[in-house]
């Protein structure tokens, strides 16, 4: 669906985009603010660099300020207004949007504003007349059928609701999100015979349906008293996706006799789960900017949705904003069945910013929470592969294998990862074995095939089985420069040197700034008499930031030390 629906969305990310900046492109700083002014030019200023160090929580202040001076500057009008939605401020937003929409009727996350302060009052047939401004195009021939469906359910008025959800149907990508709305609405009315026909069929199989629309379809067995299809469901769902813990805290609320958790309360909350679908779509079309400003919009309708508040995260991440993505990972409650996913991101945010402590501190406290769960071992694992702690991450992955059954049980990756913590480590054995094993279960994995055969290549040994892998592995991913570098190596290591310079030169040019390649590259040039390319590739390795044994073997040759041969031409 998601491919059908990018005629959609993409002039919505164009329009969002136009207006916030490169804000998504930017890394986050660690602190970012400027004196207090009354200066226009310095508010803007400060506001738009806000911006574009993607700081929504600054450029809304400069921002806001610089538009109370200068009062009728459009362009900063809509600037400061997207900062305040972006930080999640729709309150505040909310008399900008009143000029906005003025201006241009047409704007849409203006009429959304209005639009939000009117649900939040209860007025939906003033949302529905504010809405009702906005032509059926691009992103808002999906938004308005949507927020009339369930501002129709407000006023009463199922039979409209149905009306305004047809409109979606003239698009077959969008029939499941229909019918998922659908369903939510006729389960409003207590329509639980129609509600059922509407959610099993929305997304097909509901055990391979989204983890919403299966919540909800089960929601309306257990209201029909139908708790053994509640249960069924539910089992069959943890079947098909084993690492959800929704579905067991699903089936343990049921086997204690609990009433189901209904879905949708509200019409205000329905049109809140309506965005979160729209925002979930635009996020996996990497259009994060406009999906931020969605979310941020639903959790005004429903500020205690834990799934919303996973997915500002998550786009936060993506925006490198691992501060603010801590922030509320860790607003939502550990007692919610979300709440282990946000402790998993919030290790990884905080190891992005360097944080390792606090990063191990959470998995270690996870690790002995839940015996039965490997997630927090292989992220440890990870994270102290990455921090060259390789002892403390092979027995990571050791302890995550445990979990899952042995070796036999897991699949490939696991295998990866801890046989390249075995082979940093220094326990060659061991990592071969995990690396064979990986190939057992998965033959031709192009990334296992390159460590593998590179590793041979740099031990001197199995030249012709590592050629053949590695060729394989080219094949396979000839745009990665690391494989194509590992081909070029080998030939070096055979002492094939015109073939490793017709390697290398392609490997530098996939990784221009690597400087394992372009050292590499520089040997490969020395023993074919190319003696000031060499020397010119050697400086380059230098100048991207090497290991320290790198840049001293480096340096060594620039100071005259002459490259080694290859291991089969010195015999």
């Amino acid at each position: 669906m998601k491919r059908q629906l990018l005629h959609i969305i993409l002039p919505m990310t164009a329009l969002a985009l136009s207006a916030c900046g490169t804000m998504s492109q930017q890394t986050e700083r660690a602190a970012f603010e400027y004196p207090q002014s009354d200066s226009f030019a310095g508010n803007f200023l400060a506001g738009k660099a806000a911006q574009i160090e993607n700081r929504p929580d600054y450029a809304s202040r400069y921002l806001l300020r610089a538009h109370e001076i200068d009062p009728g500057n459009e362009d900063l009008r809509r600037r400061a207004f997207l900062a305040l939605i972006a930080e999640g401020r729709i309150a505040d937003a909310e008399p900008i949007a009143r000029q906005l929409a003025k201006e241009n009727p047409q704007d849409l996350f203006a009429v959304m504003a209005i639009m939000d302060a009117e649900i939040r009052d209860q007025d939906y047939q003033g949302a529905l007349d504010t809405v009702s401004t906005l032509p059926k195009q691009g992103i808002t021939s999906l938004i308005v059928p949507l927020a009339k469906a369930w501002l129709y359910t407000g006023l009463e008025q199922p039979q409209n609701a149905m009306t305004a959800l047809n409109e979606l149907q003239s698009s077959g990508s969008l029939n499941p999100l229909s019918e998922y709305h659908r369903g939510l609405i006729l389960s409003y009315f207590n329509n639980l015979d129609a509600a059922e026909v509407a959610l099993a069929s929305a997304y097909g199989d509901p055990a391979d349906a989204p983890l919403r629309a299966a919540e909800a379809l089960g929601a309306v067995y257990e209201r029909k008293g139908q708790t053994q299809k509640a249960s069924l469901l539910y089992e069959s769902y943890m079947d098909r996706h084993p690492q959800s813990l929704a579905m067991p805290y699903q089936l343990d609320r049921l086997a204690k006799g609990e009433p189901p958790n209904t879905t949708v309360l509200t019409p205000a909350s329905g049109l809140a789960e309506a965005y979160l679908d729209i925002a979930t779509l635009l996020s996996q079309e990497n259009a994060v900017d406009p999906a931020l400003l969605m979310a941020r919009y639903s959790l005004s309708l429903r500020p205690g949705d834990d799934i919303t508040r996973l997915l500002v995260g998550e786009i936060m991440e993506i925006q490198k904003r691992f501060d603010a993505a801590i922030t509320v990972y860790q607003s939502i409650p550990i007692t919610s069945s979300h709440s282990w996913n946000a402790r998993l991101r919030a290790a990884s945010s905080y190891e992005q910013v360097g944080e390792i402590d606090a990063a191990i501190d959470i998995l270690q406290k996870m690790i002995n929470e839940r015996s039965d769960r490997p997630d927090a071992l292989i992220q440890l694992g990870d994270i102290l592969r990455i921090d060259q702690d390789y002892t403390g991450a092979a027995n990571a992955y050791n302890r995550a294998i445990e979990r899952l059954g042995g070796t036999d049980a897991v699949g490939w990756r696991l295998l990866y990862r801890r046989g390249i913590a075995y082979e940093r480590a220094g326990d060659w054995n061991r990592a071969e074995a995990d690396f064979l094993k990986a190939l057992e279960l998965e033959p031709d994995q192009p990334y296992v095939m390159n460590y593998l055969g590179y590793s041979w290549v740099d031990m001197g040994k199995n030249f012709n089985e590592a050629e053949d892998m590695l060729r394989r592995a080219v094949e396979l991913q000839p745009e990665d420069g690391y494989i194509v570098d590992s081909l070029g190596w080998v030939y070096y290591k055979l002492g094939r040197y015109d073939d490793a310079v017709e390697q290398l030169e392609k490997a530098v040019e996939l990784k221009p700034d690597d400087p394992t390649i372009n050292d590499h590259l520089g040997d490969a040039y020395w023993q074919t008499g190319r003696f000031h390319e060499a020397r010119f590739q050697w400086h380059r390795a230098l100048s991207f930031n090497p290991t320290d044994e790198l840049r001293a073997d480096v340096q060594a040759k620039l100071d005259g030390k002459t490259p080694s041969v290859g291991d089969v031409a010195a015999n």
